[in-house]
């Protein structure tokens, strides 16, 4: 005789339709519960609470078995959301992307990693491109004030070892803080939108030293295509320009910003601190967990992700956090494949891949 459960031989019984993916929380982690693309599971039937955060949920998997016959079963096709009774599902899923199918009554674990990470080192000095030479993929952009910073001969020096890498070129990046004004007076005074000229002449210097003819330049702190206009208008210049997605406007209306944009970056630190409202040097491990990325900032993410593709875009994804399994793919389901981390950082992941393949 089979020792397998009664409840083990029947699928389980489906309120609703579809195929759905999304973070698998719990009662216990509700507060990880944002907008969209998340699958509450619970042991009992919570009509309440379930109708309560239907707004922010994509699924609800129950525990309790609810038959058609029985009266909870009309609150439940009442609720805007499918719901899933009569399953169990490993505590190990939770905090991970889970797939259900409320057409088969069935739920699946969190799918492995079907694909791994193209590598871009973010480099400041020679020194940090060297070490990470023969480790990454490619090149994250240089940041305009670490090319000012260096003398001319190691600047020069940097761009040869890049030219000779066997990889393109970087693009350079924009200012990330105010040149020939006061310091930024508040958040959102910096990058494009400081453009003072001394700041243009000082950056048409910097990108005059870049061998490539037709150089890639990117624009951090945008939140409107008048903020990209006042950019060209203001250097004069026809390079070809990248953006960097950090603001919660641009990660919101990406697709209406990318007319014309050579490659699209995400720089997650930026995102979450202005998403969430809180200094990243600050500790908060609710709002900015070091060991993955938020649900929030991941849904913005796939997004970003998702307009690039359609619109045959390079796409990157830039952060700081430490290399785990967890945080691989949870940016593999997002869509990146190519992720730019500093210099130290890239011999972490390297690792990490190699040892999954």
């Amino acid at each position: 005789m089979s020792d397998r459960t009664e409840r083990d031989q029947y699928p389980g019984i489906a309120y609703g339709f579809g195929r759905h993916r999304g973070l698998l929380v719990d009662r216990n982690g509700i507060e990880e519960i944002v907008y969209g693309r998340v699958l509450l599971y619970l042991e009992k039937p919570d009509v309440d609470l379930i109708r309560v955060l239907a707004p922010r949920l994509s699924g609800v998997i129950v525990e309790e078995p609810v038959t058609p016959y029985a009266p909870e079963a009309r609150a439940l096709w009442a609720l805007p959301v499918p719901v899933l009774t009569g399953i169990r599902v490993d505590d190990s899923w939770l905090d991970h992307e889970v797939v259900v199918d409320f057409d088969a009554a069935i739920t699946a674990p969190p799918a492995p990693s079907i694909a791994g990470l193209r590598l871009h080192a973010e480099v400041a000095s020679l020194a940090e491109a060297r070490e990470a030479g023969h480790l990454a993929d490619g090149w994250a952009p240089l940041r305009a004030e670490d090319l000012r910073a260096l003398p001319a001969a190691e600047c020069a020096e940097l761009w040869r070892f890049f030219a000779e890498s066997g990889r393109p070129l970087p693009a350079i990046r924009y200012f990330d803080e105010p040149v020939g004004g006061p310091p930024a007076a508040s958040l959102g005074r910096r990058g494009v939108r400081v453009l003072h000229p001394d700041a243009v002449d000082s950056f048409r210097t910097v990108v005059s030293g870049c061998p490539d003819d037709d150089p890639l330049v990117i624009l951090p702190m945008v939140a409107t295509r008048e903020e990209i206009s006042a950019f060209v208008a203001a250097t004069g210049t026809r390079w070809r320009l990248g953006l960097d997605i950090a603001t919660p406007a641009a990660a919101l209306g990406v697709a209406d910003l990318v007319d014309d944009c050579h490659l699209l970056c995400v720089s997650t630190g930026d995102l979450a601190q202005h998403i969430l409202v809180w200094d990243r040097s600050v500790r908060n491990d609710l709002l900015l967990p070091p060991d993955r990325l938020p649900p929030v900032v991941t849904q913005l993410v796939e997004w970003a992700a998702s307009v690039a593709v359609a619109r045959s875009i390079p796409f990157r994804v830039a952060l700081d956090l430490r290399p785990s399994p967890r945080l691989h793919d949870q940016l593999v389901t997002a869509g990146v494949r190519d992720l730019a981390c500093p210099a130290p950082l890239i011999r972490h992941w390297r690792h990490l891949l190699d040892r999954a393949h």
